[in-house]
């Protein structure tokens, strides 16, 4: 037992990726491919992948958002976690990152279970709202913009069903939001969500330190 998590230093935490991590090869191939991206850091983490696809499979999951699609491989991970009739309504700014994710989704052969949507994410939500499927969806993960996390937070709350998970990265911001000379926008805003979901009485909450800090938020029935 231990009363505290773990420190992960670079032993440990190949180690932790040699026991733990089953990627596909082309799961594999497009992190490798992003390791020399001058954007890479946006890739979500391969354990937090993992986890999320197991996630989805322990909730049975068939409908997921993802907002902050980068070059597509988490949503790639979740696909692969799907039902084949499941659906990943991935929602990204730049039609550039979408290009490049969807090239990827088609290799893997899951590109018949994704949903591309190009635009501002708050606008995306807003049109799936407008389109009538509140409550329809088991899943949202979000890895986007951290200013828009609050306004993510309350759109897909409305989108998803009761039981439903709704999850956020880097809420650790590197360790930022622990320092108080820290105050980016950014930063602010994560802390603002932290603090939100401690005290929010309509979900069920856990902040995990994995990857940069992995928020999950179940919607109370």
């Amino acid at each position: 037992m231990s009363r505290r998590t773990i420190q992960l230093d670079t032993p440990v935490h190949e180690w932790l990726m040699t026991h733990s991590l089953r990627e596909t090869p082309i799961q594999h191939e497009l992190r490798m491919a992003m390791e020399g991206h001058p954007e890479g850091e946006m890739q979500t983490s391969p354990e937090q992948v993992q986890l999320l696809a197991l996630l989805l499979k322990t909730m049975k999951a068939s409908r997921v958002i993802e907002v902050g699609v980068f070059t597509g491989y988490s949503a790639m991970g979740m696909a692969m976690a799907l039902p084949d009739d499941g659906l990943v309504v991935a929602c990204d700014l730049s039609p550039e990152h979408m290009a490049v994710a969807q090239e990827w989704w088609d290799r893997a052969g899951v590109s018949d279970r994704i949903q591309p949507r190009v635009g501002p994410a708050s606008e995306s939500l807003t049109q799936l709202l407008e389109a009538g499927e509140a409550g329809s969806y088991d899943f949202i993960y979000c890895d986007a913009d951290k200013t828009g996390y609050p306004e993510y937070y309350e759109l897909g709350l409305q989108l998803l069903r009761p039981g439903g998970l709704l999850t956020f990265d880097n809420m650790l911001r590197g360790g930022r939001v622990a320092d108080p000379l820290v105050d980016d926008e950014s930063t602010v805003a994560t802390r603002e969500l932290a603090a939100k979901l401690l005290a929010d009485e309509r979900v069920d909450y856990s902040l995990n330190p994995i990857g940069d800090g992995l928020a999950l938020a179940m919607k109370r029935g």
